[in-house]
């Protein structure tokens, strides 16, 4: 009830995405013999994320990227890029971290690591500012700054 779900369900699966693009998370449950439902998520909390769409050279999702997002306070929050697995494991490439009450100018540290499309490990480290950030690896490794 907490989050809006008064009656109860027998669901099959739940899903979750930043639908809106507003930074919060919004999600969809699919019910065993029913009806599948919808929920934005329309929180007025003032919390803020950082949101990731990692691409590779031929612009497709950079799966087996790994990020690591390092805060002020010296938190450390990791994810990789997975596309999931077996006959219903799908998942969503892009990445999305909470981040609290940062200050939205405030930047934080990410540290991302893959392999190009030669198979050779790459590392970039980044500073980032709260919202979507869209990134193509192969620009990056171009850089050659860490």
């Amino acid at each position: 009830e907490n989050i809006g779900i008064k009656q109860p369900l027998v669901t099959r699966g739940i899903a979750t995405a930043d639908v809106d693009g507003d930074g919060d998370l919004d999600w969809a449950i699919a019910n065993q013999w029913d009806q599948a439902y919808f929920y934005r998520n329309d929180s007025q909390l003032d919390n803020r994320f950082l949101g990731l769409r990692l691409k590779t050279a031929t612009n497709s999702p950079a799966i087996g990227t790994s990020v690591k997002v390092i805060l002020p306070q010296g938190q450390v929050l990791v994810a990789q890029v997975d596309g999931g697995n077996g006959h219903s494991g799908v998942r969503s490439p892009e990445l999305h971290f909470g981040l609290g009450k940062l200050n939205p100018n405030k930047q934080v540290k990410v540290e991302l690591a893959w392999r190009d499309a030669a198979g050779i490990p790459q590392k970039q480290t980044l500073q980032l500012t709260p919202g979507w950030h869209n990134l193509q690896l192969s620009h990056l490794s171009q850089l050659g700054v860490n």
